[in-house]
């Protein structure tokens, strides 16, 4: 007997210093990324490396908000949380074997993009059974855009809460993103908004699955100005249709065209069938009755790879009907100096080299850019919608075919970088 309670005694202490298997739970974890400090008025865009979970496990819920260094939640009329991307480091995206970082560089490693959010707020809930595997080992990175709408400085931090599911074995989901202008990590593109009333603006892209399995959650992101995301298999139908709901109260100063406060999203525990070598096509369909500018076409959907022998159409209820407030986006700095009449300028730290131009219609106008950090070109109001690329060195040209008065700004330094041109 005394043998019998030392043994048990020698395996009970064994047991303890053993790592043991850990209990089925969902487990609420919630990370902050490192301080993010945006000037007055300004815009900050970056990437960085993000805490992550330290246990074997899936990610089952995610959502994302912004709260000061104390952990104070930040309101959107202060801070806007533009859009985020997070990211698997190391490992293969499913639709990208390389993306184009912000300085216009592939990326030097590989990243699946797995979640992300911007002013709709999309909110991940897989369904029951379901998971995005993670390792312990696993490294995330972050990649955001966020809109300082004060005349002072604010520091903030991306909390994120993960819904995190450990010590049982689910069905893995892989992430799924489609992009009309994917590969980016500024995806962006131009609405001319040059239609008429009642007219549209269409973007789209191709991706092929290269295995069979089922789509089981999904949800979208546009901008302002977007009436509809749709992900469709041309062999079957519509697999999933984002819209947008309107409303809210808006940031002032007014420093882009608002974004929707939610877009409707799909959740499916039985799954949507996608067959090896299906095309899955997105579609981006924005208002072109007016201008938008800088926008995007983004869907991300999570699929689970299995056998499967045919596929279906599928209905996407319409939520009730909501409008857009219809804003001006105004220049906060009005630009100085003598109307010139010159057909190029250069583009700096932090100036147009001509603020104020006047061309006749039909000139190709070229933006040189000479800075040490990016800058753009981004109509705040006019005729036509455009915007160049973020750029450090390179030009950018567009011709302008339409009379009237353009006027101009950096978006990512709004309140420095203006422009004012008059085309007759």
């Amino acid at each position: 007997m005394r043998l019998l309670a030392a043994a048990f005694v020698a395996v009970a202490g064994l047991a303890l210093t053993q790592p043991g298997r850990a209990l089925a739970e969902v487990q609420t974890l919630v990370f902050d990324s490192a301080p993010v400090t945006i000037g007055p008025y300004g815009v900050a865009r970056d990437v960085q490396l993000a805490p992550s979970p330290r246990v074997d496990g899936y990610v089952v819920g995610f959502k994302a908000s912004l709260v000061d260094v104390l952990g104070n939640p930040v309101p959107h009329t202060d801070v806007m949380l533009h859009h985020l991307v997070f990211a698997k480091l190391g490992v293969a995206d499913a639709t990208c074997a390389s993306v184009t970082g912000l300085d216009g560089r592939p990326s030097p490693l590989p990243a699946q993009r797995f979640y992300a959010e911007g002013e709709e707020h999309f909110s991940l809930s897989l369904p029951a059974g379901y998971g995005y595997p993670n390792r312990a080992a696993d490294s995330w990175g972050l990649l955001y855009m966020l809109m300082n709408h004060h005349a002072s400085t604010s520091t903030v931090q991306v909390r994120y809460t993960v819904q995190y599911a450990v010590g049982e074995t689910r069905t893995g989901v892989k992430p799924v993103w489609l992009d009309v202008r994917n590969c980016r990590a500024d995806p962006i593109f131009n609405v001319p908004g040059t239609g008429g009333a009642g007219s549209t603006y269409a973007q789209h892209a191709d991706w092929v699955a290269p295995e069979s399995g089922v789509i089981v959650a999904g949800g979208a992101h546009i901008h302002g100005g977007g009436l509809s995301v749709d992900v469709t298999d041309p062999k079957c139908g519509s697999v999933f249709t984002s819209y947008p709901i309107w409303g809210g109260i808006e940031p002032r100063p007014v420093m882009h065209e608002p974004g929707p406060v939610a877009m409707t999203g799909f959740s499916d525990a039985a799954g949507r069938p996608v067959q090896a070598g299906d095309t899955l096509r997105i579609t981006a369909t924005y208002d072109n009755s007016r201008p938008h500018v800088r926008v995007m076409g983004i869907a991300i959907l999570y699929f689970a790879p299995r056998p499967v022998t045919s596929c279906s159409a599928y209905p996407s209820p319409r939520p009730e009907p909501t409008s857009p407030d219809l804003v001006t986006v105004a220049l906060l700095k009005q630009p100085a100096g003598p109307m010139r009449r010159v057909s190029s300028t250069w583009v700096g730290d932090y100036a147009f080299g001509a603020q104020r131009v006047t061309i006749p219609r039909g000139t190709r106008f070229t933006w040189r850019f000479v800075g040490s950090t990016a800058h753009d070109v981004t109509l705040a109001t006019g005729p036509v919608g455009f915007a160049s690329p973020s750029l450090r060195r390179g030009s950018y040209s567009f011709r302008f075919t339409r009379p009237g008065t353009y006027r101009l700004f950096c978006s990512l330094h709004p309140a420095r970088m203006t422009q004012i041109v008059r085309v007759r």
